[in-house]
């Protein structure tokens, strides 16, 4: 599909500054010179098209009482597809891709608090049949937010999200009223003047008290933000890698933060070494529109770092990719 400089400035507003307001395609189409009716329209085309993947919250996980991780799993050739089906069928992954390391096997899991991330995971290679695994729970979050720049326009600080914008310390306390809001705002929202009405009705709430909920979810920390996320290859970003590096313990805040800072990195982490299996501990989740280009920002990262031992691992299969549902 050849997205309009229209498309596309609505594609960034919905990705980074989706208004919370009864009528919130009104004040895209107050922001991009055309009437609520077209705005309407435009974004229900580029859901057809398979542009727009969903709009919804957006929670962080840690802070309305769940926790994740990464994981990698060591299995042999012949048994890549079993594995990945019996990892795939666990409820709480939501990203399971095969990659071209010796750790072949990635996916996230994230689970409730009271959950043992390390005992599922221990259970899932002994039904996958995995010879070794890697966790890999973040330590540091520099980054995160896939938002995909469509018109060329913004700089390279585009709007990302920081570790320091939503890890609390503070007591997880959610209530059972916060609960059911989670499980309506996790919809995906219907492209109407009012989209939160239905939402509100079967909350039993008015739309003002929703949307006085998700201020207060934002302002809390617990979302992140609500917004459009995009089928990336549809929004012309169909390459994406994963740079693995190896950062010295006492450089590893900097060169996160020069990482971050590079408008291709979607998300940037420090994750934790294992000494003689496992020595790379900052990821980086690069989007660009060729192989070529992802390649071109690895070295970029490297020269402005500093870093030679690095590598890229591409998805060479993907098992499963859905968004993590909570309180269901």
């Amino acid at each position: 599909m050849e997205l309009e400089l229209t498309d596309k400035k609505i594609l960034n507003i919905l990705q980074t500054d989706f208004p919370i307001s009864v009528r919130p395609f009104l004040s895209i189409a107050n922001l991009t010179g055309i009437s609520e009716e077209e705005v309407l329209g435009r974004i229900l085309n580029l859901k057809n098209n398979k542009i727009i993947r969903q709009i919804s919250a957006i929670f962080d996980s840690h802070n309305i009482g769940y926790k994740s991780t990464l994981a990698a799993f060591k299995v042999d050739s012949g048994l890549v597809d079993s594995a990945a089906d019996a990892i795939s069928s666990h409820s709480g992954v939501s990203h399971n891709y095969l990659r071209n390391n010796e750790y072949n096997i990635w996916f996230t899991i994230t689970l409730p608090s009271e959950y043992s991330l390390e005992d599922e995971i221990k259970l899932l290679s002994e039904k996958s049949g995995a010879s070794d695994y890697l966790i890999l729970p973040t330590l540091k979050l520099f980054k995160i937010g896939v938002n995909f720049d469509m018109t060329g326009e913004e700089s390279s600080s585009f709007k990302f999200f920081s570790h320091d914008d939503f890890k609390s310390d503070s007591e997880i306390k959610i209530t059972d009223f916060e609960k059911s809001c989670i499980r309506e705002l996790q919809k995906d929202l219907e492209i109407t003047p009012e989209p939160f009405k239905n939402l509100s009705a079967n909350l039993g709430i008015s739309q003002e008290k929703l949307l006085e909920t998700i201020k207060n979810f934002l302002s809390d920390k617990k979302m992140r933000r609500f917004a459009c996320v995009l089928y990336h290859q549809k929004a012309g970003f169909s390459y994406n890698i994963m740079g693995i590096w190896k950062s010295k313990p006492e450089e590893t805040e900097n060169h996160g933060k020069i990482m971050s800072s590079i408008k291709e990195v979607s998300h940037c982490y420090q994750r934790p070494v294992y000494p003689g299996r496992w020595e790379y501990n900052i990821f980086t989740m690069i989007h660009s529109k060729s192989k070529e280009d992802a390649h071109n920002v690895m070295e970029r990262i490297s020269s402005l770092t500093g870093i030679k031992d690095f590598d890229a691992l591409e998805s060479t299969k993907e098992f499963k990719k859905v968004r993590v549902r909570y309180y269901v």
